[in-house]
């Protein structure tokens, strides 16, 4: 057996292994909107979360998965197992499915998590026979429980060179339910636009009254300010038999199916409403007779941009890729036809996407920004109690800014 490289965990959305593909969580449910919601669950209710990842082998493989209680900055915490778990800390992934009527052979793997007897972030850890050292995967996702009233507003810059283009989140807590020696230090706030784990700001509190046990974050600054960005670009590849929506080309080579994206250019016009999914995708085949998650094709799927070469790295971005600016999301310039290009293999179904630019003067040179962006933003709010081994999340609301769905 050759020299097998040792896997070092992230806490973080991550994959290990280039034969594991489509890793999701989301809370169980029917709808195509479950599929795109976040990954966070709510203490003591049944709906619990799903993971749903496929491995491009031919043989099923024995798979398990253990938890790990993590901070608000997703360090590990001090709680034991023990304390968040009612069970051994180990599950074997027992639901399996091998593909069907696909030109590209994979076992699809879904597991429904267990109860949870804590609130707070987690990662899930996926590992191959019971040796934690084999991991092919890592996510994060939530457990929380509403101990304290959260309120939000999102609001224009106060910032003036900034009012066109950026978000201004307003944040109150009220935590009468909570005892706090020093609420400055016991409470976290953290803001996430669009589910990104790159778009996420941690707030400073602007005003505490210890009596009536309210904080607000309420910063005149900019301090409290996301870039609003634009609609995301999107491409519906759930056929190749026929070319969807923003496909060029689509087919088979091969016997291997393939698609070209149409030519993406820069966004030089003012903000274009249209419906997006906030950067997320949801699986779909056309000719699947709805068993999506085993029929769908693996598709050889070409990217494409047009702009000039420069010094300074373009990614590619969205749900489908854990947002990271990685070497297969850094696109290449092809001299050729004096374009960037990135190809990635992906699951059929709808897709969005944008570019994002390593010029820290302009990272949203190709999409622009703007305030009128439909944007979702999360407010997690967490604790720290007295004596507490680590950060649990007291409080969790969400903010569909300008919804149009």
């Amino acid at each position: 057996m050759g020299f097998q490289k040792k896997k070092e965990l992230k806490f973080e959305d991550t994959v290990y292994e280039s034969e594991v593909k489509t890793v999701r969580m989301y809370p169980e449910g029917s709808s195509i909107q479950s599929s795109l919601a976040p990954a966070i669950a709510e203490l003591g209710q049944t709906t619990k979360l799903l993971l749903e990842f496929d491995d491009l082998r031919d043989d099923a493989d024995y798979y398990f998965v253990q938890f790990i209680h993590c901070n608000a900055d997703w360090t590990p915490s001090d709680l034991r197992a023990n304390m968040y778990l009612n069970s051994f800390n180990e599950f074997e992934i027992e639901g399996f499915e091998f593909s069907s009527e696909s030109k590209t052979n994979y076992v699809h793997y879904k597991y429904r998590l267990p109860e949870f007897q804590s609130t707070g972030n987690y990662i899930a850890i996926v590992y191959r026979d019971r040796n934690k050292e084999d991991i092919i995967l890592s996510k994060r996702f939530r457990v929380y429980q509403n101990e304290v009233g959260v309120g939000g507003n999102v609001l224009r810059s106060s910032a003036m060179g900034d009012r066109l283009t950026h978000q201004r989140i307003e944040v109150t807590i009220s935590y009468g339910n909570l005892n706090s020696i020093d609420p400055r230090q016991d409470f976290k706030v953290i803001v996430r636009q669009n589910q990104r784990p790159d778009m996420q700001l941690m707030l400073n509190p602007t005003f505490i009254d210890e009596n009536s046990k309210v904080i607000r974050y309420q910063n005149l600054g900019s301090e409290n300010d996301f870039l609003g960005g634009n609609e995301f670009r999107y491409f519906d590849l759930s056929t190749v038999n026929f070319k969807g929506r923003n496909v060029m080309d689509a087919g088979f080579e091969a016997n291997k199916p393939f698609a070209q994206l149409g030519l993406d250019e820069m966004r030089n016009d003012g903000y274009f409403q249209n419906l997006d999914l906030n950067g997320q995708y949801y699986i779909r085949d056309l000719e699947g007779a709805g068993a999506f998650a085993i029929t769908s094709e693996y598709v050889s799927t070409t990217f494409s941009l047009k702009a000039e070469k420069r010094l300074t790295d373009i990614y590619l971005l969205g749900a489908f890729n854990n947002w990271k600016r990685d070497t297969q999301s850094k696109l290449k310039w092809n001299p050729t036809n004096e374009v960037y290009e990135t190809t990635f293999l992906l699951k059929q179904g709808w897709y969005d996407y944008s570019y994002w630019s390593a010029d820290p003067t302009a990272p949203n040179e190709f999409e622009q920004s703007f305030f009128e962006t439909e944007n979702l933003y999360e407010v997690f709010v967490y604790f720290k109690p007295i004596g507490g081994r680590g950060d649990i999340l007291v409080g969790y609301s969400r903010i569909d800014y300008n919804r149009r769905r």
